[in-house]
């Protein structure tokens, strides 16, 4: 256990913390792959509280590109792919222009602002509104400058999607599509921005494998999840995470 320390750990982390967020990757993953959502923000939650500010989010992206991309390898047969190029062009035009935006709000308005459509997109019917490969791309712009900031909206971009696909596995799968595409344009813009992944490798690598095994394991719990009752839970988990959200930005 020593030599694992020494190999993976950042000098950054004590070794309680590293086993932490080894050991969170997997339910994390098992969360996501369950539900579509929500494992992201939960790691990121825990992340913060003991990271350097400024690894957090790099590192969270990576992670979670390897955990969606995971996550995709096992249900890519279950991905539209019609939706996930339209969501991509808009992703790439957010994180060209709207990160500009962006950077000039506070964090805690950009919470307040997801926490709000999260809830609204939950508990307000709003599909006509969310069809047409416009709507999807005007969704890749604004998620791909709130997650430069925020680090986790799959459960802004969920609360859209379940709308539009009603299938809990095609759900599932072409949210994995969509995540996998967002992270890797946030990890090459931090790549470019200078961040040294390179001292974080140790961890990242450890966290994408138990990812991995979580991913499994959330795959085969989903298969046995009515369509019925997976809405429901979907719905009661996106209105917990937006009230953290939102009280987390009003300093609760």
């Amino acid at each position: 256990m020593d030599l694992v320390y020494e190999w993976f750990k950042p000098a950054a982390l004590t070794d309680l913390q590293f086993t932490i967020l080894v050991s969170l990757s997997f339910v994390t993953s098992a969360v996501t792959a369950l539900m579509g959502a929500g494992g992201g923000a939960l790691l990121i939650a825990v992340m913060a509280s003991f990271m350097p500010a400024a690894a957090i989010i790099p590192v969270h992206a990576v992670v979670q590109l390897g955990s969606n991309g995971g996550r995709l390898l096992l249900m890519r047969k279950d991905v539209d792919r019609y939706l996930v190029w339209w969501f991509v062009v808009g992703t790439v035009i957010g994180a060209l222009v709207g990160g500009n935006i962006a950077v000039s709000l506070e964090p805690a308005y950009l919470q307040l602002i997801l926490g709000g459509f999260i809830l609204l997109s939950c508990w307000v019917p709003i599909t006509a509104a969310l069809k047409g490969k416009k709507s999807l791309t005007v969704l890749g712009v604004l998620t791909s400058f709130l997650t430069m900031f925020v680090g986790a909206t799959g459960p802004f971009v969920i609360a859209s999607m379940r709308h539009i696909i009603a299938d809990k596995l095609k759900l599932v799968g072409t949210m994995a599509a969509l995540m996998s595409a967002q992270h890797l344009i946030k990890a090459v813009v931090f790549g470019g921005l200078g961040f040294a992944f390179a001292d974080w490798a140790g961890v990242i690598v450890l966290m994408i494998l138990t990812g991995f095994f979580g991913t499994m394991t959330g795959q085969a719990l989903l298969q046995r999840v009515s369509n019925e009752k997976f809405q429901l839970a979907l719905r009661i988990m996106l209105t917990f995470l937006a009230l953290r959200l939102i009280g987390s930005a009003l300093g609760f």
